[in-house]
């Protein structure tokens, strides 16, 4: 019997230890709250809410440097230097920038390639038909493309005798560029620089 009564008080006394250990650590490192989530004071609040909103920012212009770099082949991800603003707001903004500046470079890089295509393209249709409404053993280059829309004009310049550089005006379909017009007489539209 006193084996029994000395198992019951020894159980007792364990479950007591472990119910006031289980207890105590209940409330170590953060606020007694309902169902133990920790709610954030107004000082975290506008912690985030800065860094948030300069990672916003962050990303919505080192997006647009990309972009710009990208397309003209150039790659610097450097976050730039800010001055002016809170600790928050500049540790968003350089990880925002980080995001956007590279998905705008590869964006950049591919409209730039997408191009380099489109105008290779247009100088290789612009060239067979200067070299089907030219005399024979002529040959040509195109200079000063400039494409918009389905629209695109260049000047032929002629590389193996002087000639006068004439204007050929192509249009896109569906089946690829097709030839418009070709000339020295003719006039270019009023969109096209040169």
């Amino acid at each position: 019997m006193k084996r029994t009564m000395a198992r019951l008080v020894l159980s007792a006394v364990c479950l007591l230890l472990l119910a006031s250990f289980v207890q105590a650590t209940a409330g170590c490192g953060g606020s007694k709250q309902e169902g133990g989530v920790h709610e954030p004071s107004e000082e975290e609040k506008a912690a985030q809410d800065a860094y948030e909103k300069g990672r916003a920012r962050g990303r919505e212009d080192g997006y647009e440097q990309g972009v710009k770099e990208g397309r003209q082949g150039e790659y610097d991800p450097e976050v730039p230097e800010l001055t002016g603003a809170d600790e928050d707001y500049l540790l968003g903004y350089a990880e925002g920038w980080s995001e956007g500046y590279e998905e705008g470079h590869a964006e950049g890089a591919k409209e730039a390639g997408a191009r380099a295509n489109e105008l290779a393209e247009v100088e290789a249709a612009m060239i067979d038909f200067v070299k089907q409404n030219a005399a024979p053993g002529l040959e040509f280059k195109i200079e000063n493309i400039v494409i918009r829309g389905d629209e695109a004009v260049g000047r032929a310049v002629c590389t193996n005798e002087r000639l006068e550089s004439p204007y050929v005006v192509m249009k896109k379909g569906a089946s690829g560029w097709s030839p418009v017009d070709f000339g020295t007489g003719i006039e270019p539209p009023e969109w096209y620089p040169y």
